[in-house]
């Protein structure tokens, strides 16, 4: 193996242990309220740009979006070109932890993006997660429209 790819493999193993979202910390000393803050995924916390089209629909338009996600769960996804929010609110996680639960508790106009007009205000949303990608995935009866998310301030040698 090259250095190059001693460094780029050494580099994708810090990545994904500093992004595991483990839970084996010690959480003893912290309020339940804490506890359930501590196990939001911080992979997926950040600044977000969407790409061109969703990964299973390349005749949607989804460029528009950005998306902010904070470590104490809240979020803002909005329409980057007008300026005006598609989605605000909290995200927490199901039960089993394999998908995040997007709630619109904003107020404000609810819109959410394109391929996702059906679903709700409070809605389970499928999602994978490195340094350098957010994928999130709403699902609606057979039909599903992923969202693929790049993190703003990654750096451009490992993006795709």
């Amino acid at each position: 193996m090259t250095a190059k790819g001693v460094i780029l493999f050494t580099a994708a193993v810090g990545a994904l242990l500093l992004c595991s979202c483990a839970k084996n910390e010690d959480t003893s000393s912290l309020t339940e309220s804490q506890q359930e803050q501590s196990d939001f995924p911080r992979c997926i916390v950040g600044e977000w740009k969407c790409r061109e089209t969703p990964l299973d629909n390349s005749e949607l338009y989804s460029g528009y979006l950005s998306l902010i996600i904070r470590s104490d769960g809240n979020y803002l996804m909005y329409d980057a070109e007008a300026g005006n929010p598609c989605l605000k609110g909290t995200i927490e996680m199901d039960s089993d932890d394999l998908d995040l639960i997007f709630v619109d508790d904003s107020g404000v106009d609810f819109a959410p993006p394109a391929g996702w007009e059906n679903m709700s205000k409070r809605q389970e949303i499928g999602y994978f997660a490195d340094s350098y990608t957010l994928k999130l995935t709403y699902t609606d009866n057979d039909n599903s429209v992923t969202l693929v998310f790049d993190a703003v301030n990654a750096p451009n040698e490992v993006k795709n």
